[in-house]
Formats: C-alpha cells, structure tokens, sequence
C-alpha cells in the first residue's frame, strides 16, 4: 500500500521551530496571533496540536507550509529547512473543481520525469492511498470523488511533494466515523513504515489520544503545555489542559459533563499575564501579572504556577 523507496525516501531530520510570531496588520496595528511559538518534531514522530478554535493552530501550520497570506508579519522565528505538504480539513475545497485529480496531483511531481513516468507514478499514488481502480479514477473530477477518497487523493497530492513532514489540519472532521478511522489507519501506516513525521491537528481528543506521540496544548497564540500523549492525558499539568481532558470526558473522575466558561480571548484584546487566567479557577493575583515561566519535567513542559 505504499509507494516505493526509490520514490518516497525516508524523512531527513527534526524540525525545529524557535520563536515563531505570526502577526496581522489590524486598524493600525500589529496583533499577533501566534505568539513566540517554539517547538520540535522528531524524524518519524506524530506530534498533535490541540486547542479551541481561534487560538492559533491553523496559523502555525500554515506557517510551517508556507502559505500564510502576503498580508502576516512572520517574525523572530527560526525554522530548519524541511519540505513540508499539508492535507486540509474540506478536501473538496482544497481540489480545484474543473481540473482532474490525477493532473491536480501531477503538479507535485517532479519537472524533470518523463510524462509517462509522472503518470505511473500518479496511479501508484492513487492506489498506495487506497483508492480503488486508480486508473480510472486518474481521469476523474473531484466531485465524483466520496469526500474519504478526496482526502486521500488530498494525501497523495501532498505524498507526491516527497515530504519529510506531513501537516494534517483537521483532515477528519468532515468525515464519517468509519472513514475517518479509515484516514487515521492510512496516516498511521504511512508513519509507522515509511517514517513520515506528522503533524496532526484536531479539537477531537479521543483521536488525539489513541494516535499521536506526544501533544502541544495551545491557547491564546501560545502553547502552554506539551507532553508524551499518555503522560499528559493521565497527569495534565496546566488549568487549561485539564479543563479540555475533562470537558472531552477522558478524564479519570469525571463522571458529569464539563464545559469550560467563556472563549478564547480575541488578538486584539489579549489578557495581561497568563491569557487564561479570567476564565481559570485558581488563577492568582500573580498571574494577572506576567505570562508564566517554563516548568520542564523531564519531557514534560508547562507555563503555570500551579501543577
């Protein structure tokens, strides 16, 4: 089910991201919406990034892609240099509708292979994907595609960029339960055998649980908690965290439904301090103050007083 190694090589390293700020011209002025963002992938690793929507997940996986708009301000940031492909969560409107897959996927081919040998290498792609009759499904337009098959034609567009880190941004959630377990088993083979890093991410913490290594917890454009995924489900460090494990219901003594009160601030209006802190319950004069420093525990990292 997987392409062959003369075609899809090994990755070639971590991926290491030291001080990312993502900011927006907004009536004036600058407004981050990532802020100072540092952290690393290991060759062969599934990294998950969770967090409600607004808090910046999206933003720092279209950094690494390099797709943001002409319109952010990337600063203070230091990423290796790594060929990243990203799978989008609506494949539908991630395929260009009057342009047949397989030509679509062509395009991350390199120039320099023959036309026939892109072809092959296309239909190879189609089925290592899982697609039935590649062939003819090479010729197809993607609305006669089921949304599973235009998010693995989505995964084989972005296999056919050679990349050493695959950026998944919430491939699943317009899917089935049965197919979308059907993605994850693929994304997992691909990791597992071919050794493709992945970033993966989701709001889904049951999926997250079951598949990635380890997981960065982000709120407010920074991340404040990051840990070996087992580690950090069964001894959750940060309010924030434990506030998602619970409402999730993964928590160990939680028996009731859980919510977390108000939202994720707006960038424009970020809270001094620890930017959880209004809607935290057992926030401290303190942390009103400043933004909380690092506590490393062994690998586990999280920026709270508490914990």
């Amino acid at each position: 089910m997987f392409c062959p190694k003369s075609f899809y090589p090994p990755s070639k390293g971590r991926l290491d991201v030291n001080d990312l700020t993502i900011q927006y011209n907004i009536d004036g002025n600058l407004v981050p919406v990532v802020d100072r963002v540092s952290f690393f992938i290991e060759q062969g690793e599934i990294v998950s990034l969770v967090g409600e929507s607004g808090c910046g997940k999206t933003q720092v996986a279209l950094a690494l892609a390099g797709l943001l708009p002409k319109s952010a301000h990337v600063s203070q940031q230091s990423v290796n240099n790594i060929q990243t492909a990203m799978i989008f969560q609506d494949p539908l409107n991630a395929l260009n509708p009057v342009i047949k897959v397989g030509k679509q996927i062509l395009e991350g081919i390199k120039k320099k292979e023959k036309g026939k040998r892109k072809k092959e290498e296309v239909v190879s792609l189609l089925n290592n994907v899982g697609i039935d009759e590649p062939e003819r499904r090479y010729h197809q337009y993607p609305h006669e595609f089921s949304g599973g098959m235009r998010q693995r034609a989505l995964i084989a567009m972005a296999l056919a960029q050679k990349p050493d880190l695959l950026i998944a941004d919430e491939p699943t959630t317009a899917l089935d339960v049965t197919i979308q377990a059907q993605i994850i088993d693929l994304l997992k083979e691909l990791n597992e055998k071919r050794g493709l890093s992945i970033l993966f991410i989701s709001h889904d913490l049951s999926l997250v649980k079951s598949f990635a290594h380890r997981t960065m917890v982000m709120y407010a454009g920074r991340i404040v908690e990051s840990a070996p995924t087992d580690v950090l489900f069964s001894s959750p460090k940060h309010p924030y965290t434990k506030a998602l494990i619970q409402v999730a219901g993964l928590a160990k003594e939680n028996d009731s439904f859980i919510t977390i009160d108000g939202s994720v601030p707006d960038p424009r209006d970020y809270p001094a301090g620890c930017p959880f802190h209004p809607r935290c319950d057992v926030a401290e004069d303190g942390c009103k103050m400043e933004f909380p420093e690092l506590t490393i525990d062994n690998d586990h990292n999280w920026n709270c007083i508490h914990g």
